[in-house]
Parts: structure tokens; sequence; C-alpha cells
């Protein structure tokens, strides 16, 4: 064997040693380039792939995992937070300034692991597992003397893409809408059916429509009349998104939609969220509108100024308010509006070291304006007939390390309500977090 030769056998074999598995699979190219150059032949080329291919399978933890034939890409992701909470509920009493204010302090940790899955012929599923049963939070506080925790299912989803237009989800599943806390919880993960339309407008535009049917309790139908129906949630959206300009990072969505249930009722949550209405789900027709827009390069390279709202308003609020929750008409009004206005500034992506972000925002919530068994599990605990502020601060430790800092403050809107939803006078809550992700 030629020096020249041996040369570059060696330097093949020693950036498949270091490189890792993964380009010792993929090392074609690079023997193909030795065949080119006359380094090595046709059959010392084949006899290479054979040894490297051996090699693999026998040494590397990867090769010795069977997968499946249809799999296109599987992809395993997670995080681990650390918490330290801190809140004070101030609850409305209907006479006089209410004598009592419930206070906590506990550490609390959260862990969540996804897998995504690409498969072929446009298919995909996925799944995820996180330490709470609750829809809108899988918190656990450190207690009961270092017991063990459970591990729940939070997501376990199929999903179908036949072209770049059309996708279908069945299942537990992400959250399809574009929307903020204020009405649908980051932690929720709706369960049913999901269908997405996406039309392309010129090189970067795009307008969707999307949908779900939203599962939400399946009820014993032997029960006559709506207690005995399921009950479903419906929702609708139209999203627009526009950019400034097809190199510039600048860009604007708007998003409107409608969300009603059908005539039936919630009995009871497994693990309920902060403030659920147990009870009928009748009278909630939902429009909603919410966008942003996002200012990029404002201060230099990497940084970005957002504006961002939301908003709801309930059709049937009146029915609601005075016939479901059994409001007096003469005191309380119906409070079927909801609004949200934030501004936010951030370097980066949040994804390499150094990166941070800045957050805060405003919003009004009537008693009837939201589904409080979807809304925000921290601001003002869930309850409605609130108005108040929220400030999140994000700062990049690493690349896969954040600290984050948020704010909540509320007050109560209609006073003298005592009504369960409505009947929170004030709250504070202070979240420090530590959050490793994988």
């Amino acid at each position: 064997m030629s020096l020249k030769k041996s040369l570059w056998l060696a330097l093949l074999g020693g950036v498949c040693l270091t490189a890792g598995s993964a380009l010792a699979q993929d090392s074609g190219p690079l023997i193909d380039l030795l065949v080119k150059k006359g380094i090595v032949n046709d059959q010392e080329a084949e006899d290479l792939r054979v040894a490297l291919v051996k090699d693999f399978a026998a040494n590397t933890s990867a090769g010795k995992l069977n997968l499946s034939s249809s799999l296109v890409e599987f992809k395993l992701s997670g995080d681990l937070r650390m918490r330290y909470e801190s809140n004070a509920q101030v609850p409305e009493l209907a006479t006089g300034a209410a004598p009592l204010v419930n206070e906590t302090s506990r550490q609390r940790f959260r862990f969540r692991f996804n897998g995504d899955v690409i498969l072929q012929k446009g298919w995909n599923a996925g799944f995820a597992l996180e330490t709470g049963q609750s829809n809108d939070s899988a918190n656990q506080t450190f207690t009961s003397a270092a017991d063990d925790y459970g591990v729940y299912v939070a997501r376990a989803y199929v999903g179908w893409s036949p072209n770049t237009n059309w996708s279908f989800v069945l299942g537990k599943q992400k959250n399809p809408f574009y929307t903020t806390e204020m009405r649908w919880d980051a932690d929720i993960s709706p369960q049913g059916v999901s269908e997405l339309y996406k039309y392309f407008i010129g090189a970067k535009d795009t307008f969707e429509l999307r949908a779900m049917q939203h599962a939400m309790e399946d009820r014993a139908e032997a029960t006559p009349g709506p207690a005995g129906r399921d009950t479903w949630m419906f929702e609708q959206q139209a999203v627009y998104t526009h950019w400034f300009a097809p190199g510039n990072l600048s860009s604007l969505i708007v998003a409107a939609g409608y969300s009603a249930y059908n005539q039936s009722t919630i009995t009871a949550f497994v693990a309920p969220n902060s403030a659920p209405y147990v009870g009928s789900v009748r009278a909630q027709n939902y429009g909603t509108l919410a966008g942003e827009v996002n200012l990029a390069n404002v201060n230099g390279a990497g940084t970005a100024f957002k504006i961002y709202w939301d908003s709801s308003y309930n059709f049937t609020g009146a029915t609601r308010a005075y016939k479901v929750y059994n409001l007096n008409p003469a005191v309380f009004s119906k409070g079927s509006t909801a609004w949200l206005a934030g501004i936010g500034y951030s370097y980066g992506t949040g994804k390499v070291q150094g990166d941070y972000s800045a957050k805060l925002d405003y919003r009004e919530v009537g008693v009837t304006a939201v589904d409080p068994n979807t809304n925000d599990s921290d601001w003002g605990f869930s309850k409605t007939n609130q108005k108040g502020l929220k400030l999140a601060l994000t700062y990049n430790v690493t690349d896969f390390v954040n600290f984050n800092v948020t704010y909540f403050d509320t007050k109560i809107m209609q006073e003298k309500m005592t009504f369960a939803l409505g009947n929170l006078n004030r709250s504070h809550e202070l979240l420090v977090d530590l959050v490793v992700k994988f």
C-alpha cells in the first residue's frame, strides 16, 4: 500500500472515529471521493464500507437500536424546571374589606419528556409525559416526606399531511391555535380532532384556516337531556401572517376566531385547574381577535420589539351570567368582554447563551368573557372578573439553561361579587424558575 493511500485511509478512519456514529453511517461520499481520486479501487471501497458498518454495529449503542423502516425522524426532547413560588390571595366579601389574606410559599418542580416522530407518506405521531395530572399544570410541590411522584401522559396523537397545504391531527395534541394565555393556558394539550389548511401568498405570506373539535368530557348517554351528551368545544380560526419584505424578519400576524360549546355539562375534572367551572357549558359563544407585530433588528442584529394583543367577547354573556352563574342582573353586569395588550423586547431567539427577553402585558377579563377551564392558571389564579398585569423576564444562562422571573398582579373588576369564579379581591404571585432543556 502506498504512503499516499495509507494517509488517506488513516484520515478517513480518524474522522469517522472522532465525528461519531452519524458520520460512520454516512461515510459514502468520502469513500466515493477516494475512488474518484484513484486512492482506492472499487473493491477496496466496498470492503471499506462493509468494515465501517460492522464496526458501527459492534461498537456503538446506536448500532444496536432497531428502528422501523417507516421512520424518517425520531426526536426526543424535554425539560426539567425548578421553581420557587410565592403568592397571596385576598378573597372578596359582600360587605367591607376582606379580613383574610391567603399566602403560600413553596418549592416545586416539573419534568417533561417529549417524543416527536416523522413517518413516511406524510404521517407523524408524538407523545409527551409530565409530572402532573392537572390539565393546566405539571408542577409538583416538594412535600410528603420525599415520596415519589407520578408521571402522566400529556400528549398522544397521530397526524397526517397529504401535502403542504393540509394537515390533520387526532388525539391529545399541541394547541393548534394562535392565542395568548388569556384564553388558553400554554400547559393545556387539547384532545380531539384538528384540521389545518395553509395557503401560501407570494414569497412568504400565509393564510391559514384552523379548526378543532375538542372532546372535553365523555358523558353517560343513559342520562336524559344535556347531561347525557358528551361535552365538546368547537373552535375555528383564520390566521394571516405577513412579512414586510422577503428578506426581512419583521412580521404581522392577525388571527380571528370563534368558539362554542354544545349543550352539555362538566361534572368534575379528575385533577382540575385553579378555578374550574363544574356544571353547564351552555352560553359560551366566543368571538376572538388576537395578533402581534414583530419588528426585527430594532437595536442591532438579533434584537426584536413586539406588540401583541388578544380579545374575547361572549355573544351569550348575559345568559351565562344570569342563568348559568345565577348572578343578580340588578347588581352585576354580564362581563362579556376580555382584552389583553402587551409589549416585549428580546435579544436573540432564547436558544443561545446570553439571550434575554422581557414582556409586559395588561389585561381585563370579564366574569363570562373566557372559559375558566382553559385560561391561564397563574394570572389571577384562573379567576375571571379580574384586571392586572404580568411581567416576564428570561435569561439564557447557557444554550440549554434558562433563568426566568415572572410576576403577576391582579385586582377585582366588579366589587362585592362572591361568586366562586369572580370572588378574588386582589392577588400577587412571584415565580422564579431555573429550566434545563435537553
